[in-house]
């Protein structure tokens, strides 16, 4: 064993011992909070199995200076903080993976390999290229933390003298990293289905509610649906009757909202058609709705919690395309994406798994029905109570009456080769029903393998007629295909629902007032004017719905007024000039910062303040507080286990964060950069204020909770409308905003507010009265939505969400 192979081995575990530690404690830093995950350990809600010395280690929180790095890695992996390596955990990353997951793998088979060579296969070549590896991933691991801080200890190890002797017999005493955990496969899969169905139940049940609650009332579409109300259940009605009472579509499932969507034409049909699976490059907004149904039936409708690890991905990310152009449908004012994204990494408990398992679940209830091996059959509560309703109307026909038929869905669960299978079944359709008799055959499609089927409703009056009939018809396509090697088949039939387009009801509550522009040539003569008259009337007959009749349409022409007559021209100048109000405040720049550490990272802003010579920015893409001088300098972060949004000052060295769809409020010290309190709030907690030794919260957008400190709720403050997002509190008045970004008061109760769609700062006036539009995007406005007034020095702070650019502007008040 030659001496230099003993030098460059003892070099390697100088790295493995003092470098890579740290630069795991560095990632567990910038992704974890030390001080969140003490409160976590404490309340006992980390499962993990810790050794002896690892739970000495856990007890020392928030302190993590000592946590090795197999404990890093342990709490990072359950924490979901970021994606796993490309090749999951336990492989080795191909040099073009280098996301920050890769690198972490990296540094676990870097300490293994060197615990577990022995010292004469250090050789030259090994040594340089292990050096280069490090380096290589020590670069990006900076990038990612935004420092410099690992390649400097790096070279300060490199360049520091060893006791080679006792670094070997360090070595000698390490252990490796226990990379591959052991799997319960059934425990992953019932926790991916759970992360999906979480998805399914809140977030894609939300953008439904939001649809159609952006198209019309509920009590509007309650009048609508009158006449049709024979058309939905006992359960649906009652919903509608809840609904029309509450003026609210809180308690609307998927089923219903589709049903409405489509039958009354509340929004423009999907690119393929109402019920058809939309093609990938569809976009529409009704293409999404047909997505968000098909992805809620097929989830529903299985008869197992199986989603491996390839169908999850695929799942979250077509997901989070739907989420993605939801938001630009409401104009950014929702944050669905960033929702879908949490929903697949955040922390999920055994109890809030089983919760979102089961109610996904109970969607459709699905059972085993029969078996006729090697099938297994399937179906669920909407198959049953269609067979019920269609055997209660068969009692009632008579043998003479044409025979009815029903369409049903038979769906192979879990097959392979789903393409081939299609092709060779369609192939084979008339093949397949010759000499079939009461069910026939339609067409096979995707979505696993879909069978479309139609039969006699006569063979379905019993269990043993359905039955039957069904293990024929399985039989003979069995015969033509080739299935999964197992025991057993498990098919699954659901009903095919019927749906017939509404005409909407043409009751008139109220008059409809119809304003023209005529040449005054045209009212010269009765018989000129009559016709003009029969030309209106003609288009209104021909363009309207269709749903009155036309004889019983009435008109009153009111009364000319000559006084407002004026030429055409003239009428459409004043019509297009818009109403300024000249209010003497204007603004000049003092200083622009970007609070970017590198270009590679994206920033997502939704508040900020200025506390002194501080300001604090949200940034709910990355779950941080950005912090830094009022000059830019000295940018550092405070990492959250929860996603922030808006922000207000308590005192200098505290404020109060509200954490909207975590139901989260946090209680922040800047100074020391630990959280000092968390308060729970009954809802979705959007913007926040403090005044006068209490928190003025939003609530749902559509309440203010006013509390103290500890939570303890004072009041509630209603609201005239919903979609408030953010509020302010100045001299005991509210200011809200309604479909705005962001607001503040300066000293004299003027409002300031940022408009993202339109790139502009408004500030409107103190009695309502003037408004003035104070910036542009010539003023370097990009998606402004943090917005805050410092009284003291009469500087305003305005920040671009995304391009992570900041303003600070003097405000300049002249007297009138």
């Amino acid at each position: 064993m030659s001496t230099a192979s003993k030098e460059r081995q003892a070099r390697l575990c100088n790295i493995v011992k003092n470098l890579f530690p740290k630069v795991m404690q560095q990632i567990f830093k910038e992704c974890v909070s030390p001080r969140g995950l003490q409160g976590k350990y404490k309340q006992k809600f980390i499962t993990i199995d810790f050794t002896t010395n690892e739970i000495s280690l856990m007890e020392r929180l928030p302190n993590i200076d000592d946590f090795t790095i197999e404990l890093c890695y342990k709490i990072l992996r359950y924490e979901n903080v970021f994606s796993e390596p490309s090749c999951k955990w336990g492989n080795i990353p191909h040099d073009t993976e280098v996301a920050i997951g890769d690198d972490v793998q990296r540094i676990l088979n870097a300490t293994n390999d060197v615990i577990s060579r022995k010292s004469e296969e250090i050789s030259e070549l090994y040594y340089e290229e292990f050096q280069k590896r490090t380096q290589d991933v020590l670069k990006r691991v900076d990038n990612y933390l935004c420092q410099d801080t690992s390649i400097q200890l790096y070279q300060t190890l490199q360049s520091s003298d060893i006791d080679i002797t006792d670094m070997l017999q360090q070595l000698a005493l390490m252990q490796q990293v226990n990379v591959i955990q052991t799997v319960d496969e059934d425990s992953e899969n019932i926790e991916r289905y759970s992360r999906v169905s979480r998805v399914i139940i809140d977030t894609f049940l939300n953008i439904f509610r939001d649809i159609i609650r952006s198209n019309i009332s509920a009590n509007k579409l309650y009048q609508m649906c009158l006449s049709h109300l024979n058309s939905f259940s006992s359960d649906q009605q009652a919903v509608l009757n809840g609904a029309n009472s509450s003026n609210s579509y809180d308690s609307m499932d998927i089923t219903l909202i589709y049903k409405l969507l489509r039958q009354l034409s509340l929004i423009s049909p999907p690119t393929n058609g109402w019920g058809n699976k939309p093609e990938k490059a569809d976009i529409k907004l009704a293409d999404d709705v047909e997505r968000i149904r098909h992805y809620r039936n097929h989830l529903a409708h299985r008869c197992n919690t199986n989603i491996g690890t390839d169908e999850f991905d695929d799942y979250f990310d077509k997901f989070r395309d739907i989420g993605c152009r939801m938001d630009l449908n409401f104009f950014n004012k929702t944050n669905y994406e960033r929702l879908i994204k949490l929903h697949k990494t955040c922390s999920m408990d055994k109890q809030m798994q089983t919760k979102y398992m089961n109610a996904l679940k109970q969607l459709e209830n699905i059972k085993l029905q029969f078996e006729n091996k090697p099938i297994k059959f399937f179906w669920g509560e909407s198959f049953n109570q269609s067979l019920m309703n269609l055997r209660s109307i068969l009692k009632e026909e008579s043998s003479e009456e044409e025979k009815r038929k029903v369409r049903v869905q038979i769906i192979f669960q879990n097959e392979e080769e789903v393409e081939t299978t299609i092709d060779i079944l369609n192939s084979l359709r008339d093949e397949i029903n010759k000499d079939l008799s009461g069910i026939e055959f339609i067409v096979a499609t995707k979505g696993s393998i879909v069978l479309h089927v139609e039969i006699l409703a006569i063979l379905l009056e019993t269990d043993q007629l359905l039955q039957s009939t069904l293990s024929l018809f399985l039989r003979r396509i069995l015969e033509r295909i080739t299935t999964s090697n197992t025991e057993s088949i498990d098919l699954v039939l659901i009903p095919v629902q019927e749906f017939t387009q509404w005409k909407a009801p043409t009751t008139m509550g109220e008059p409809v007032y119809l304003e023209f522009d005529f040449e005054a040539e045209l009212f010269k003569t009765n018989d000129k004017m009559e016709e003009q008259f029969r030309h209106i009337s003609d288009a209104i007959i021909i363009h309207s719905n269709g749903g009155g009749k036309n004889n019983n349409i009435t008109a009153t022409v009111l009364p000319i007024c000559l006084e407002n007559t004026r030429k055409a021209e003239e009428s459409f100048t004043q019509a297009q000039t818009p109403v300024k109000y000249n209010l003497p405040i204007f603004v000049t720049l003092r200083k622009q910062l970007n609070i970017t550490k590198s270009s590679n990272e994206k920033l997502s802003i939704s508040s900020c303040i200025k506390t002194g010579n501080t300001l604090v920015f949200t940034d709910y893409a990355n779950n941080q507080l950005i912090i830094c001088n009022s000059d830019g300098t000295d940018i550092h972060h405070i990492p959250l286990s929860y996603t922030p949004y808006y922000i207000t000052e308590i005192d200098s060295n505290t404020v109060a964060v509200s954490c909207r769809y975590d139901n989260t409020i946090l209680i922040i010290n800047i100074s020391t950069r630990s959280i000092t309190s968390t308060i729970n709030t009954s809802g979705y907690c959007c913007g926040i204020s403090y005044n006068d030794n209490n928190l003025y919260v939003v609530i749902d957008w559509s309440i203010i909770h006013v509390m103290d400190l500890t939570g303890k709720v004072i009041r509630t403050i209603p609201v005239p409308s919903d979609g408030i997002h953010d509020i302010t509190v100045d001299r005991d008045r509210l200011d809200e905003i309604q479909d705005l970004q962001g607001v503040t008061t300066d000293d004299e109760g003027n409002v300031y507010v940022t408009n993202a769609s339109t790139n502009t700062v408004i500030v409107v006036s103190d009695d309502g009265e003037h408004h003035k539009e104070l910036l542009t995007e010539s003023n370097g406005l990009n998606e402004p939505f943090g917005i805050y007034f410092d009284k003291t020095e009469n500087i305003l702070l305005v920040c671009n969400e995304r391009d992570g650019n900041a303003f600070l502007f003097d405000v300049i008040k002249k007297l009138t």
